[in-house]
């Protein structure tokens, strides 16, 4: 069914964009061999989520959003991954990026959403080049990885170390229109094939000052975009206190579709008098999986709940805060990866071959908990830490 004919039961824009998610899982899922194959989302894809208001979830109302919080984000591309991974993948990043373009200067909102108010950028987080301080603005050179969905943005997004006029150094953020740029195309992995994560390269381009943004600020959540939008709370949340939730949610997906898929298949096999071997074994591996998959999907729910009320209440966000929901959000992607690789050792071998429903999952699930934002030993290190177990810290046992 088309997101635009549906015939949804209720006028909160919160459960309509959720009913139009998982009208699109279908969808998504036809068309995963051809993303797959593609290394790339298909443009029909992309016009689905224009259709159905998913790309507006988080821009200001000022510019045409509906200024929703990270929850129902999170929410939306859980449903998406159900039926591709890459799909919801690409969602995730684009989409978050209309928060991240919210925290801008207004010059850079009015010039960016006034071109074009349904405009997408990819982005590229790391500071792998650097930027020069030329006039009012910066000049930035170098090459940048990862920049998911990039065959459908109109702007990139990009980290640079720059000269912060006083003789040190300091990371900026900025967004770069996508004509001025050059794309490699080195995407060839064998997970999250689909999402066109390719390379870029810039050399020489100019970037006015309005459309620059000290990382830190971000960060922290003070950045301009905060006294643009001021009712909006999502602009005061320090950045990493609510990213922890942004991509994770397309492993918790898969995990909910791998559970799916591994039960009835279990079942099928019951009904047609062929048990599997260890039948109790088996059993035991399932419901393990499930609680996994429960508790994965509670944690989700439960923590973004709690941290949009703390928002919305003006709470002080501080470290502690923010190391608490990379923590849970880190072992929520631990928990739905391994009962993905659980399921798919009790799915008979069929697996195995390429194409498999059960491979692509885990594939995608493998890939996606490579991003190092969620490398569990780090993100506990950050946790002790927050709370005070460290080394250096307290008094010293003994003579």
């Amino acid at each position: 069914m088309s997101p635009t004919h549906l015939n949804l039961v209720s006028d909160d824009p919160r459960i309509a964009l959720l009913e139009r998610a998982r009208a699109l899982i279908p969808v998504l899922a036809a068309r995963s061999a051809e993303t797959e194959r593609n290394r790339r989302v298909p443009d029909e894809t992309i016009a689905d989520f224009h259709r159905a208001g998913l790309f507006r979830v988080m821009q200001p109302k000022r510019f045409g959003g509906l200024e929703l919080d990270f929850g129902v984000f999170a929410a939306i591309t859980r449903e998406l991954a159900r039926g591709c991974a890459s799909s919801a993948w690409v969602y995730a990043v684009v989409e978050e990026l209309a928060w991240v373009l919210a925290t801008f200067p207004e010059e850079a909102q009015s010039e960016i959403w006034g071109e074009n108010p349904n405009a997408l950028a990819c982005a590229a987080v790391v500071p792998s080049s650097s930027g020069v301080k030329d006039g009012d603005g910066y000049r930035l050179n170098g090459e940048w990885h990862f920049l998911s969905g990039s065959h459908h943005a109109d702007w990139v997004f990009l980290t640079a170390a720059c000269d912060n006029g006083s003789g040190g150094r300091e990371l900026r953020n900025f967004f770069v229109r996508a004509s001025e740029v050059a794309f490699i195309d080195d995407w060839r992995v064998f997970g999250l094939a689909g999402t066109g994560s390719r390379s870029v390269k810039v050399d020489n381009v100019f970037v006015p000052a309005h459309r620059s943004v000290r990382f830190d600020d971000i960060l922290s959540g003070t950045a301009p975009g905060c006294h643009v939008h001021p009712r909006y709370s999502l602009l005061r949340a320090p950045r990493r206190y609510l990213t922890a939730f942004s991509i994770t949610p397309v492993i918790v997906g898969l995990a909910v579709r791998a559970l799916d898929l591994t039960t009835e298949m279990l079942k099928s096999r019951l009904h047609s008098g062929s048990a599997p071997d260890e039948f109790e074994v088996v059993q035991q591996k399932l419901a393990e999986s499930a609680a996994e998959v429960k508790t994965a999907n509670l944690i989700l729910d439960t923590h973004l709940r709690r941290s949009v009320e703390a928002l919305d209440a003006n709470a002080v966000i501080g470290d502690a805060e923010i190391a608490h929901n990379r923590l849970m959000a880190s072992y929520m992607m631990r928990l739905a990866k391994q009962a993905v690789e659980r399921l798919c050792s009790i799915s008979g071998s069929r697996w195995i071959f390429d194409g498999h429903p059960m491979q692509v999952i885990l594939r995608d699930t493998l890939a996606g908990a490579t991003h190092r934002s969620y490398n569990w030993e780090s993100v506990a290190r950050e946790f002790s830490q927050s709370i005070g177990i460290a080394r250096g810290t307290g008094t010293p046992i003994g003579p």
